[in-house]
Protein backbone atom coordinates (compact mmCIF):
# COMPACT_ATOMS: atom_id res chain seq x y z
CA UNK A 1 0.00 0.00 0.00
CA UNK A 2 1.13 3.62 -0.83
CA UNK A 3 1.01 6.15 2.00
CA UNK A 4 1.26 9.70 1.53
CA UNK A 5 3.40 11.79 2.70
CA UNK A 6 4.53 14.49 0.19
CA UNK A 7 2.45 14.97 -2.47
CA UNK A 8 4.59 15.56 -5.34
CA UNK A 9 6.51 12.42 -4.69
CA UNK A 10 3.83 10.04 -3.72
CA UNK A 11 1.38 10.52 -6.83
CA UNK A 12 4.34 10.62 -8.84
CA UNK A 13 5.69 7.57 -7.72
CA UNK A 14 2.03 6.01 -7.25
CA UNK A 15 1.63 6.63 -11.33
CA UNK A 16 4.81 5.21 -12.18
CA UNK A 17 4.67 2.17 -10.30
CA UNK A 18 1.31 1.82 -10.45
CA UNK A 19 0.17 2.02 -13.74
CA UNK A 20 3.85 2.89 -15.63
CA UNK A 21 3.21 6.41 -16.30
CA UNK A 22 6.72 8.21 -17.43
CA UNK A 23 7.86 10.28 -14.30
CA UNK A 24 8.83 12.99 -17.00
CA UNK A 25 5.55 13.60 -17.42
CA UNK A 26 4.30 13.59 -13.87
CA UNK A 27 7.23 15.78 -12.57
CA UNK A 28 5.83 18.69 -14.69
CA UNK A 29 2.62 18.75 -12.28
CA UNK A 30 2.37 20.87 -8.88
CA UNK A 31 0.40 19.08 -6.41
CA UNK A 32 -1.52 20.09 -3.77
CA UNK A 33 -2.82 17.87 -1.05
CA UNK A 34 -6.10 18.84 1.19
CA UNK A 35 -7.10 16.55 3.67
CA UNK A 36 -7.57 13.02 2.39
CA UNK A 37 -6.96 14.48 -1.32
CA UNK A 38 -4.20 15.11 -3.79
CA UNK A 39 -4.84 17.79 -6.97
CA UNK A 40 -2.72 18.45 -8.97
CA UNK A 41 -2.29 21.64 -11.73
CA UNK A 42 0.01 22.20 -14.19
CA UNK A 43 -1.27 25.85 -13.81
CA UNK A 44 2.08 28.57 -13.07
CA UNK A 45 -0.06 31.05 -11.22
CA UNK A 46 -1.93 29.37 -8.18
CA UNK A 47 -4.64 30.17 -5.67
CA UNK A 48 -3.53 30.44 -2.00
CA UNK A 49 -4.29 26.86 -0.36
CA UNK A 50 -7.24 28.51 1.85
CA UNK A 51 -8.89 29.31 -1.20
CA UNK A 52 -12.27 27.28 -0.87
CA UNK A 53 -10.89 24.71 -4.09
CA UNK A 54 -7.68 23.62 -5.29
CA UNK A 55 -6.96 24.39 -9.09
CA UNK A 56 -6.09 21.72 -10.99
CA UNK A 57 -8.10 18.15 -10.91
CA UNK A 58 -8.30 15.96 -7.83
CA UNK A 59 -5.98 12.60 -8.57
CA UNK A 60 -5.76 10.72 -5.91
CA UNK A 61 -7.82 9.58 -2.69
CA UNK A 62 -6.28 8.41 0.77
CA UNK A 63 -8.57 5.65 2.19
CA UNK A 64 -8.65 3.14 4.32
CA UNK A 65 -6.38 0.55 1.77
CA UNK A 66 -3.85 3.20 0.48
CA UNK A 67 -4.36 5.35 -2.01
CA UNK A 68 -7.01 5.66 -5.03
CA UNK A 69 -6.72 7.45 -8.61
CA UNK A 70 -9.48 9.32 -9.88
CA UNK A 71 -11.42 8.15 -12.93
CA UNK A 72 -10.90 11.48 -14.57
CA UNK A 73 -7.29 11.68 -13.61
CA UNK A 74 -6.76 8.21 -15.50
CA UNK A 75 -9.10 9.39 -18.42
CA UNK A 76 -6.46 12.55 -18.81
CA UNK A 77 -3.35 10.16 -18.79
CA UNK A 78 -5.14 7.82 -21.63
CA UNK A 79 -1.89 6.33 -23.54
CA UNK A 80 0.40 7.19 -21.10
CA UNK A 81 -1.07 4.32 -18.84
CA UNK A 82 0.82 1.71 -19.78
CA UNK A 83 0.27 -0.66 -16.59
CA UNK A 84 -2.55 -2.09 -15.44
CA UNK A 85 -5.04 -1.92 -18.21
CA UNK A 86 -8.48 -3.24 -18.60
CA UNK A 87 -8.67 -3.88 -22.25
CA UNK A 88 -12.68 -4.31 -22.60
CA UNK A 89 -14.90 -5.29 -25.10
CA UNK A 90 -18.45 -3.67 -25.93
CA UNK A 91 -20.56 -6.53 -23.98
CA UNK A 92 -17.69 -6.01 -21.28
CA UNK A 93 -17.98 -2.42 -21.55
CA UNK A 94 -21.93 -2.68 -21.19
CA UNK A 95 -21.62 -5.16 -17.97
CA UNK A 96 -19.32 -2.91 -16.19
CA UNK A 97 -21.15 0.37 -16.36
CA UNK A 98 -23.95 -1.71 -14.56
CA UNK A 99 -21.98 -2.56 -11.80
CA UNK A 100 -21.12 -6.28 -12.54
CA UNK A 101 -17.86 -7.97 -12.59
CA UNK A 102 -16.13 -9.27 -15.78
CA UNK A 103 -13.23 -11.78 -16.03
CA UNK A 104 -9.83 -10.05 -16.25
CA UNK A 105 -6.19 -11.14 -16.03
CA UNK A 106 -4.56 -8.18 -13.86
CA UNK A 107 -3.78 -8.52 -10.69
CA UNK A 108 -5.54 -7.19 -7.27
CA UNK A 109 -5.73 -3.53 -6.92
CA UNK A 110 -6.72 -0.45 -9.09
CA UNK A 111 -7.10 -0.75 -12.74
CA UNK A 112 -7.65 1.64 -15.95
CA UNK A 113 -10.67 0.57 -18.21
CA UNK A 114 -9.70 1.18 -21.36
CA UNK A 115 -12.16 0.83 -24.28
CA UNK A 116 -10.88 1.01 -28.22
CA UNK A 117 -7.58 2.57 -26.76
CA UNK A 118 -9.48 5.12 -24.57
CA UNK A 119 -8.89 5.35 -20.51
CA UNK A 120 -12.86 5.48 -19.52
CA UNK A 121 -12.09 5.64 -15.70
CA UNK A 122 -10.99 3.23 -12.80
CA UNK A 123 -11.52 0.10 -11.60
CA UNK A 124 -10.87 -2.62 -9.10
CA UNK A 125 -9.38 -6.09 -10.31
CA UNK A 126 -9.63 -8.61 -7.55
CA UNK A 127 -9.60 -12.50 -8.32
CA UNK A 128 -9.73 -12.41 -12.10
CA UNK A 129 -12.28 -10.07 -11.78
CA UNK A 130 -12.75 -6.46 -12.36
CA UNK A 131 -15.95 -3.96 -11.94
CA UNK A 132 -15.66 -0.54 -12.73
CA UNK A 133 -15.79 2.57 -10.26
CA UNK A 134 -16.15 5.27 -12.46
CA UNK A 135 -18.99 7.79 -11.06
CA UNK A 136 -22.31 7.67 -11.76
CA UNK A 137 -23.20 10.40 -13.81
CA UNK A 138 -20.06 9.67 -16.09
CA UNK A 139 -21.39 5.52 -16.32
CA UNK A 140 -25.20 6.80 -17.23
CA UNK A 141 -23.21 9.16 -20.22
CA UNK A 142 -21.29 6.17 -21.67
CA UNK A 143 -24.62 3.96 -21.33
CA UNK A 144 -25.76 6.52 -23.55
CA UNK A 145 -23.19 6.84 -25.29
CA UNK A 146 -23.13 3.32 -26.15
CA UNK A 147 -26.80 2.22 -25.98
CA UNK A 148 -27.19 4.43 -29.63
CA UNK A 149 -27.27 2.80 -32.99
Amino acid sequence: MHELSTPSLDAVSFYETEFGVARRWLERLTYHERGDEVWATSASDIPPLDAPRLPGLRILRRTPHGLKPTSVFLALLGDRITKRRAEVNLEDLHSLLLGQWIPIDLPDGFAAIVFEDDVLGCGCASHGRVHALIPTGRRRELLGAISRP
